[in-house]
């Protein structure tokens, strides 16, 4: 899979696997020119394992000549913040929000910053900008940026999970007023919900469950190796009925039964806290959300329409086997394909 001579590239580093997306064109009209998946080797596996060396292998093996470059920022110092500012000019709220980030304790000692409105505070009487704020160790940002450079690539966005979401669901739906819609990133190691309302993010959390737990408990439960159940969660189809209580199924059903749990949780704080509103829909995106049967089995446990993303929908794809090629992991792109369409945003 190759990206054909475009200067503008998105690259997402996960804990399992690499992705690539060149995007052309402009909003409603979007073109995809190419995307690469790798899986990557065991050694390489998680952002800080990637060596400038192999991502300049895969850069020159994938005949990548992206001059400007998205990156994903998934360092462990990453953190995300809820915070209510008073109406300030845009060139004071960067500056309030690092004080407040500081007050609070949310990471220490050298650090970069930024963050995104999510509008008004829902509280009454209150007139205050809700803000969610991303910081970040700055050794950590600055390592990705060098690692970056040395594969002859300049980063132009460094972006997060819950950015390249909203991005990603605004490149092909349609936006209804003061409805809430929620996208679950399913990665390897953790998975990060976030709730989007009026072209906005304005719920963001990390949830300590990933693709690893559904592998481990059926590895556990059938007594297997590890390969042998990766291999099993995409071949064996999950749902609410199950009633084998001795295949693999069962044993995925159980695991992702404590996913769903923390999900309807955070969904509930959201509610409570501020005062969104119900979800209305809810998009499962990572190399997670191809396991058969998953979307049917969020929708009827947790009661609210849930769908595998194609963050391709409505793109007109370069070639005629690019969408053949990517279908069977296309939910995996969701990521990527957001760090491209805001890439291209800022175009």
């Amino acid at each position: 899979m190759s990206i054909f001579g475009k200067d503008l590239i998105a690259v997402d580093i996960g804990s399992y696997s690499a992705k690539v997306v060149g995007l052309s064109g402009s909003p409603g009209a979007f073109a995809v020119e190419g995307a690469a998946y790798i899986k990557l080797p065991a050694q390489e596996a998680g952002n800080a394992a990637i060596s400038g060396g192999f991502l300049s292998g895969l850069v020159s093996a994938q005949r990548l000549s992206g001059k400007g470059v998205s990156a994903l920022m998934t360092g462990r110092s990453l953190i995300f913040r809820h915070l209510y500012l008073p109406p300030m000019p845009e060139s004071d709220l960067k500056e309030a929000v690092r004080w407040e980030l500081k007050k609070e304790g949310a990471i220490a000692g050298d650090y970069v910053s930024d963050y995104c409105l999510a509008g008004k505070s829902a509280r009454p009487g209150e007139n205050m900008l809700s803000i969610i704020a991303f910081a970040a160790d700055r050794s950590e940002s600055e390592a990705a940026i060098s690692l970056y450079k040395n594969a002859g690539l300049k980063i132009r966005v460094l972006d997060t999970v819950p950015t390249a979401l909203l991005f990603a669901f605004d490149s092909h739906e349609e936006w209804q007023d003061k409805v809430n819609y929620a996208a679950l990133d399913i990665g390897r190691l953790k998975s990060t919900l976030v709730i989007l309302r009026d072209k906005m993010l304005v719920f963001v959390r990390e949830i300590a469950f990933g693709g690893e737990d559904i592998t481990k408990a059926v590895a556990d439960g059938m007594k297997m190796e590890t390969e042998e159940a990766e291999g099993l969660k995409f071949t064996e189809a999950v749902h609410v009925r199950q009633t084998d209580v001795d295949g693999a199924t069962h044993f995925m059903k159980l695991a992702l039964e404590r996913l769903c749990s923390e999900v309807h949780r955070s969904l509930d704080y959201y509610q409570a806290q501020f005062r969104g509103g119900a979800t209305s829909k809810l998009f499962l995106c990572g190399g997670t959300a191809q396991i058969p049967g998953i979307d049917g089995f969020v929708t009827e446990t947790l009661g609210i329409p849930s769908f595998v993303n194609d963050p391709f929908r409505g793109f007109k794809m370069r070639g005629t086997t690019e969408a053949q090629r990517i279908k069977p992991v296309q939910a995996s792109f969701t990521v990527a394909t957001g760090m491209a369409v805001r890439l291209r945003w800022k175009e």
